[in-house]
């Protein structure tokens, strides 16, 4: 589940911060120490899928801090206070000539690697790029755009001769500020474009610049898609989808980059280059990189001997779980390549990078209808929902409560939605067959659950196979995030945060934010997502 919080500047759900708190800054590995300045902040952290405005109060009520948040101050560390302070010193210097320690030397050292077109050091493009798609900011010191395996492998190992850190970034769309550092930003070019469809569309192996929606529009001729279904699908990059685990509202874990992907092509911290799918790459890793490969079984070989660890890591693996390393490559494989492969799924660039990879395709079938189902309270969507699991008839369910319903029943095919009272919850349901008699007989499988299991709906189920119609309600569901974030009032944040239960705790787990919602003065607040899936 999602849930998204609408917050003011300098709070947070889950988050305190304090005032004169120092900026964030990478440890000085490359740089003067004595030289490093830091400033005061109000940064915050958080990811979870939920929606609240402190700024918002019902009608009739004063405005209340909770006071649980200390610090009611913009982030001194924004855009504006950032440009403005290095216009404010004549003895201020930037670009080039502010570059310090190793960050100096790595500058000098890639001269004669990228062309100076490419790579950025003034005050406004590292400004542009101390920002993702989240709501953090970290100005780097260096931005590099890199245009192949080869320039990459060259500044990985400029960079470790220097040892200042690097941040890899592809599309840079997601929401936890993975792609922003206060060190050197390698940003992927638009020229990452090898692709190879194989097995009649059955596997796609594609370099790390293509947008997902991209890869499944060249499989789509083969009936075939990736596995990830993001809600940034039309945005989001195969390599941030690699080094993220993307997942998305239909996936589930089973069709996520984790369990998809066939081969990997990595170059490594000392720009060694692992190609999974070469017989001869891993031969020469094994005897190149030995202490690794011999840790790696050794690690796991401790972890399958601890039953109730093992136990733990396939429990919490069996729903969505993209926190950390995928541990569960240590228990799931036997085989060192397949454990260094699948941890470096999911690793956030921080144990190497990703120049190719190769996916395991899942069908697109053409035969599917939506229905956008509306119940009386979360309580009933949410039992719902087991009692769907349980049965195995849904191929997707989406739940959506009375905020995010309200966010967009003015869109096309949703005016059904308005009026609805407060409480009324809707689950988003897909029905997919590989022929339309499979597809109907899901659909009355579906049906008859609810009604078997005593769940009252607000208004009778009607699925749709019309593809306007199911695409309005998916994009409706898409575009939540996006169009709260467009409406929130000045000086405000969108914090995110993912939360998984098992799928029989699901009611328990909405009551607890709504109760916390409520507690805290979210009034703006919103939880939304798909269940996690079990297994």
């Amino acid at each position: 589940m999602k849930t998204f919080v609408v917050a003011k500047s300098g709070s947070g759900l889950l988050m305190r911060s304090v005032a004169g708190r120092a900026v964030h800054s990478t440890p000085p590995t490359g740089a003067n120490q004595a030289a490093q300045k830091q400033e005061p902040s109000a940064h915050m952290s958080g990811s979870h899928h939920a929606s609240a405005n402190t700024t918002s109060v019902p009608a009739g009520q004063g405005k209340k801090v909770p006071d649980f948040i200390i610090n009611h101050v913009s982030p001194v560390h924004s855009g504006s206070q950032w440009i403005t302070s290095k216009r404010a010193s004549d003895s201020e210097v930037f670009g080039d000539a502010g570059l310090e320690g190793g960050y100096k030397t790595f500058r000098d050292d890639i001269k004669n690697i990228v062309p100076d077109s490419r790579v950025f050091t003034d005050p406004l493009r590292t400004l542009a790029y101390g920002t993702d798609a989240s709501f953090y900011r970290l100005v780097p010191k260096i931005v590099v755009k890199v245009h192949d395996e080869v320039e990459m492998i060259k500044l990985i190992r400029t960079a470790a001769k220097n040892r200042t850190p690097v941040t890899f970034r592809a599309g840079g769309t997601s929401l936890s500020g993975q792609a922003i550092t206060d060190s050197i930003l390698l940003k992927l070019g638009h020229t990452w474009r090898y692709r190879k469809i194989g097995e009649d569309g059955q596997t796609i192996t594609v370099e790390p610049g293509w947008i997902l929606g991209q890869v499944n529009r060249m499989l789509a001729p083969y009936g075939r898609k990736l596995g990830p279904d993001p809600s940034s699908i039309d945005s989001c990059w195969i390599g941030g989808v690699v080094a993220n685990n993307s997942s998305g509202m239909c996936c589930g874990v089973l069709q996520n980059t984790y369990h998809t992907i066939k081969e990997l092509r990595m170059v490594f911290h000392d720009g060694t280059i692992l190609d999974t799918a070469d017989p001869v790459s891993w031969e020469s890793f094994k005897k190149s990189h030995k202490h690794i490969v011999d840790g790696m079984m050794a690690l796991s070989q401790r972890i399958k001997e601890d039953e109730a660890l093992t136990a733990l890591i396939k429990k919490k693996f069996s729903i969505k779980c993209t926190t950390g390393y995928s541990i569960n490559a240590l228990v799931d494989f036997d085989d060192a390549k397949e454990m260094i492969k699948h941890l470096m799924v999911g690793s956030e660039g921080t144990l190497g990078f990703v120049s190719r990879a190769t996916y395991n395709t899942v069908p697109d079938y053409h035969n599917k209808s939506s229905a956008m189902i509306v119940f009386p309270t979360v309580e009933d969507a949410s039992n719902a929902t087991w009692e769907l699991r349980k049965a195995g008839c849904a191929d997707a369910v989406e739940i959506m409560d009375r905020r995010s319903l309200r966010t967009t029943e003015n869109m096309e095919h949703l005016h059904f939605l308005r009026g609805l009272p407060e409480g009324a919850t809707a689950l988003l349901i897909e029905c997919r067959g590989e022929t339309k008699p499979l597809m109907e007989a899901r659909i009355e499988k579906t049906k008859e659950t609810i009604s078997a299991a005593g769940l009252l709906t607000l208004s009778p189920i009607e699925f749709s196979s019309t593809p306007a119609v199911s695409e309005a309600y998916w994009n409706a569901r898409r575009m939540l995030i996006p169009m709260v974030g467009a409406v929130r009032e000045n000086g405000t944040s969108v914090l995110l945060e993912d939360v998984a239960v098992p799928v029989q705790n699901l009611a328990k787990l909405y009551a607890g934010v709504e109760d916390l919602f409520e507690r805290f003065q979210y009034y703006d607040g919103s939880a939304l997502g798909p269940p996690p899936p079990d297994g």
